[in-house]
């Protein structure tokens, strides 16, 4: 069965199957500091489509050990720029973001969604 299409015509990123974490999982990535206990949780038994709420985000657990760090940089507008979202990303558009993020306060350059597009072509895959 095809994914189901969204108004913009793109396939629903929402559909992300049953998910593996489990708060023992969220406690190790509490305790190894990639996020506050209180500001996590998992989707609930069974629970295939995510249903963020209005604070919240859906964060794949290997984006961390790509180097994601909470909380976000204010420049994660880079994602709004593109229409893009946590979820979205792989761990090597993680390490493209830190690399450029690096590079530009490294620079004393000013982090910017346009500069982050000349550095990296960014490109849907499905």
């Amino acid at each position: 069965m095809a994914p189901k299409r969204n108004q913009s015509g793109g396939p629903t990123t929402t559909v992300l199957g049953l998910s593996k974490m489990t708060p023992s999982l969220l406690d190790d990535l509490a305790r190894r500091g990639f996020v506050s206990a209180d500001d996590v949780r998992a989707p609930p038994t069974g629970e295939t489509v995510a249903h963020p709420r209005n604070d919240e985000v859906v964060v794949f657990r290997d984006l961390f050990t790509a180097g994601l760090q909470m909380p976000l940089d204010p420049v994660v507008d880079i994602f709004r720029l593109f229409k893009v979202y946590l979820h979205q990303m792989t761990p090597t558009s993680i390490v493209r973001l830190n690399l450029y993020m690096w590079l530009a306060k490294t620079c004393r350059l000013s982090p910017s969604a346009e500069g982050f597009a000349r550095a990296f072509r960014v490109h849907y895959q499905p």
